[in-house]
């Protein structure tokens, strides 16, 4: 699956090369003439000789100074496959060249703190990014590169002071991520027991995104750490209608411990009504379930996955209301134990934008990075 992933990347950045190739060389009304050298540059990408492409390549923009493009777009490619020694050998020979243009200049030392950033060599790429904003403070991929930096390094106070200046410049989507950062502020303040910080922090996630899951959450465990049934329920409630509803799967159990503690109310009856009307997918019947078990026993569960059963008619609902109760005598034990035998799906989240799945939640993908993509888990078949 790996092996086949690369090849699609390969095509496409090839395909990409090949293209600006064509725009470089190809001249109205005269054939196409593409030269020998990328011809033996793009063989050897393709037969995965990946030093005697750089070799070829270079050579390319001896002959043909112009194509510097094709140079940064093999350079990405390199990088994005991993192979970050020559990523950066294409980039830093592409810096040496003379009478580069400083915007050309900028952009290859974009390329080099990249590079650095790719491989975990942190000073280094701060050093260049540093250099790039002293030139050019509003030089938004610059500080898109730095913030990513600071991130993961767990620098969090910078990282949100790159942040705001990403958002004054207009970058979108700055607010959700800041919120995202001060909780994980935030909750660091908890592990050592600041409260009064975590607060702080918590308040900064409101002035920026009032419906931050991730502020939600903390807000509603604070409360519930304090006794404070309803205020923690009312507040984890307000994930129950959102695109962020699979967050409130991480603090399910103490929401209808809550819930509990303040049915007399019905703003809880509510809640708790609407809770177990939900049947998105298998993580979220396997979660709830779960939970009911812990929380209000046995017959509980039984119920919600009868209501499940008959909203999806799915078998991991089945498995699991198996594993519950008594089947009724008119099934006959083979197929009772077949299925109740079968091996269990791995409910998981998954990155909405680039499918990664795993059993943990992360307000930030592993894989791609991306802050607040995480969603519900595997899908009803």
């Amino acid at each position: 699956m790996a092996a086949s992933w690369w090849l699609v990347l390969l095509a496409g950045a090839l395909g990409m090369a090949l293209g600006l190739v064509v725009a470089v060389f190809w001249r109205p009304r005269r054939a196409l003439l593409v030269p020998e050298v990328y011809v033996q540059g793009l063989n050897h990408l393709l037969s995965d000789r990946s030093d005697e492409a750089v070799e070829a390549f270079l050579e390319a923009l001896r002959q043909h100074p112009e194509s510097t493009d094709i140079l940064m777009a093999l350079g990405r490619l390199f990088r994005r496959r991993g192979e970050l020694e020559r990523a950066l050998r294409v980039h830093q020979y592409l810096l040496e060249q003379p009478g580069l243009s400083l915007s050309l200049r900028q952009e290859v030392l974009l390329e080099i703190a990249r590079d650095y950033l790719k491989s975990g060599i942190l000073n280094r790429a701060e050093s260049i990014l540093k250099e790039l904003l002293q030139r050019d403070d509003r030089y938004v991929d610059g500080l898109q590169a730095l913030a990513e930096l600071y991130e993961l390094g767990a620098d969090w106070s910078q990282a949100v002071a790159v942040r705001r200046r990403l958002k004054a410049l207009g970058r979108e989507g700055q607010e959700a991520i800041i919120a995202l950062i001060c909780g994980e502020m935030a909750e660091a303040a908890i592990g050592r027991g600041d409260v009064m910080a975590a607060r702080q922090y918590l308040a900064e996630a409101r002035e920026v995104d009032p419906d931050s899951p991730r502020t939600l959450l903390i807000e509603g465990r604070l409360a519930f750490v304090e006794g404070a049934w309803e205020r923690a329920a009312g507040t984890w409630a307000r994930l129950l209608d959102t695109g962020a509803y699979p967050a409130l799967l991480l603090v399910v159990r103490p929401f209808l411990e809550a819930l509990k503690r303040c049915l007399d109310q019905p703003s809880c009856r509510s809640w708790r009504a609407r809770l177990l009307d939900r049947f998105d997918d298998t993580l979220t019947v396997y979660r709830v379930a779960q939970a009911l078990l812990e929380v209000d026993g046995t017959e509980a569960a039984r119920d919600y996955l009868r209501r499940a059963l008959n909203a999806r008619k799915g078998l991991p609902v089945v498995q699991l209301l198996l594993r519950l109760e008594t089947p009724t005598p008119e099934l006959l034990p083979q197929l009772v134990q077949v299925i109740g035998d079968l091996p269990m799906p791995n409910p998981q989240f998954q990155c909405a934008q680039c499918g990664y799945r795993t059993g943990e939640h992360h307000w930030r993908c592993p894989s791609c990075r991306s802050w607040g993509s995480f969603t519900g888990g595997t899908l009803w078949t």
